[in-house]
């Protein structure tokens, strides 16, 4: 049995990218697998995730294409956006002392930019069903030269509605290609694929007794509903991982678990469906990077992240599909390293368990909740871990970090609610710094500019203190016309309605100003022009009781 990569038959400047990368010696799946595609034959791969199954096609489809080439040759097939782009890397990382070009094409990703990278040329595409077949139809991907097939994670495609894609995409492509298979688990729908689109396919069933890696260590939680919030925070103090992936069955779930281990002081993301693409693929690259230790995701990120560092995987809840606890607990335990796997265990899941025992062909066992007790013991440990997760917490990158949004928000509305007339000053003294400065006449034009702001605040005075005399005068005005009957003469009481009325019309919003007086006084003369006959022939007894009564009739309106 071969047991180095240089015995397998790999090119040297593969064999130097992939020593730099850190690869010492083939896994079992490698060493198996890499000598039936470099003879070009069609394989059926059913490995354990973790187990290097992208060195497998990747490493040989470089090897056997040329790097020259326009078009198309390889084309690989996965189920996830970071699947591809994880792939891509890979690929693009075993290349480094070849000429080949690789790319990654994927929805919600710029389309013209693919367009693009398709128009210069690429040897090996990676991508999902549905966006590698818009490509085919607009005819951006040449098909006919591909000579490599890869259909990676083919199970879950097939979960994900992907089959019909495939199928579709498979019929484009020459009969005489090597066609490559690789799936966790064989669903029914699977073998039919294999029959119809695979030519004597060479079988690979490298698994042990169980469906797991061997070096993941799993153990189940009973809990309450109710209380999976507190124990979850308990196992994370008792474990203390360097980095660690929290699986939920739902995008609420997931919101809701990061926003309550944010508020613990945790350094946590999220990752699920509703996230922008460009977002999720920075908080894989800063969760790989370590920028923070915790990530709580939907079972869209259990195929698409690789870590090779991951200790720990919680299932906060339990998955209804078998196969998903099988692919969410293969994402630690990778490469040889040691793993642990914990699932929180409600009433209505201890079934759902049962079933996944039976899938995997082993017993998982349970372990009672850490109490208090085991905690104080382990006080020291938990407080040094916490400081170093909360010191995490603060030099990451907060993506999606619902505390620091409200807090920026409450800082924002206490500016704005606290700060105007300040911020409106601010702004005029700003606005007037971008003046052009002249010294000779920087000091005249400062004594201009601040006279016309003081007539300026006069005048928006003096409009004010009329608008409100006007409503209080014209308010009494209106009740003074009443008054006028009392007047003993009817000469005289036509002509007092008269001035009161003229004055209310004429004078409405500037009653108050000398000018307003004027008129008034003016109006009086008019009116009593008009009946000068019968004022003159008045009695002497009636002028005197006349003229105290329109005088109090003036001090009235007028205030003198």
């Amino acid at each position: 049995m071969n047991t180095s990569f240089s015995e397998l038959g790999i090119s040297p400047p593969i064999l130097k990218a992939l020593e730099e990368m850190g690869f010492e010696a083939p896994t079992e799946v490698q060493k198996r697998a890499i000598p039936h595609i470099l003879n070009k034959e069609d394989l059926i791969v059913m490995s354990k995730t973790g187990s290097g199954k992208t060195a497998v096609f990747g490493v040989p489809m470089l090897q056997l294409t040329d790097s020259k080439a326009l078009e198309p040759q390889g084309l690989i097939l996965t189920p996830t956006r970071e699947l591809a782009v994880q792939i891509d890397n890979d690929i693009k990382h075993y290349s480094k002392y070849l000429s080949h070009r690789t790319t990654a094409v994927y929805g919600q990703h710029n389309i013209n930019i693919e367009i693009q990278a398709l128009a210069k040329g690429a040897s090996i595409v990676t991508g999902t069903p549905g966006r590698v077949f818009d490509h085919i139809q607009q005819g951006n991907l040449k098909t006919k030269h591909i000579g490599f097939l890869v259909l990676d994670e083919a199970d879950r495609m097939l979960d994900m509605g992907f089959l019909d894609q495939v199928v579709k995409i498979i019929k484009t492509i020459p009969k005489d290609r090597v066609t490559l298979l690789f799936s966790a688990t064989m669903p029914h729908e699977m073998h039919k694929i294999c029959r119809n689109y695979m030519k004597n396919p060479v079988t690979i069933e490298i698994e042990s007794q169980t469906m797991t890696v061997d070096t993941i260590s799993q153990v189940y939680y009973r809990v309450n509903d109710n209380e999976k919030n507190i124990q979850l925070n308990r196992l994370l103090m008792l474990e203390r991982p360097e980095s660690c992936i929290i699986f939920c069955n739902t995008r609420f779930a997931v919101d809701k678990v990061q926003s309550f281990l944010s508020r613990k002081g945790y350094s946590c993301h999220a990752l699920h469906g509703d996230i922008p693409q460009a977002r999720r693929l920075k908080t894989i690259q800063q969760f790989k990077a370590g920028a923070f230790p915790l990530l709580v995701a939907t079972d869209v990120a259990a195929r698409g992240i690789h870590v090779e560092s991951l200790s720990l995987v919680i299932n906060y809840d339990i998955p209804q599909d078998k196969d998903n606890y099988v692919h969410r607990i293969g994402r630690t335990g990778r490469a040889g390293n040691d793993g642990r796997a914990l699932s929180l265990v409600t009433s209505d899941d201890i079934m759902t368990l049962y079933e996944i025992e039976e899938h995997i062909g082993t017993m998982i066992p349970e372990e009672e909740l850490p109490s208090e007790d085991v905690l104080n013991e382990q006080k020291v440990q938990c407080d040094e871990w916490i400081k170093s997760v909360s010191h995490k917490s603060k030099t990451a990158p907060r993506l999606n970090n619902d505390g620091l949004i409200k807090e920026n928000r409450k800082k924002l509305s206490r500016t704005a609610s606290g700060t105007s007339t300040r911020t409106a000053q601010n702004k005029y003294s700003h606005d007037k710094s971008k003046q052009p400065f002249d010294k000779k006449s920087n000091n005249k034009s400062k004594s201009n500019e601040q006279s016309n702001l003081t007539h300026n605040e006069f005048d928006r005075s003096q409009k004010s203190q009329r608008k409100a005399n006007s409503n209080k005068q014209t308010a009494f005005a209106d009740k003074t016309i009443d008054i006028a009957p009392a007047i003993q003469s009817s000469t005289g009481k036509t002509a007092t309605r008269k001035v009161i009325r003229s004055k209310t019309v004429s004078t409405k919003g500037r009653i108050g100003t000398p000018d307003s007086k004027a008129a008034a006084i003016a109006n009086t003369q008019s009116a009593q022009s008009v009946h000068g006959h019968s004022a003159a022939a008045q009695s002497k007894t009636t002028q005197p009781n006349k003229k105290p009564l329109l005088k109090r009739i003036m001090q009235r309106l007028f205030g003198k």
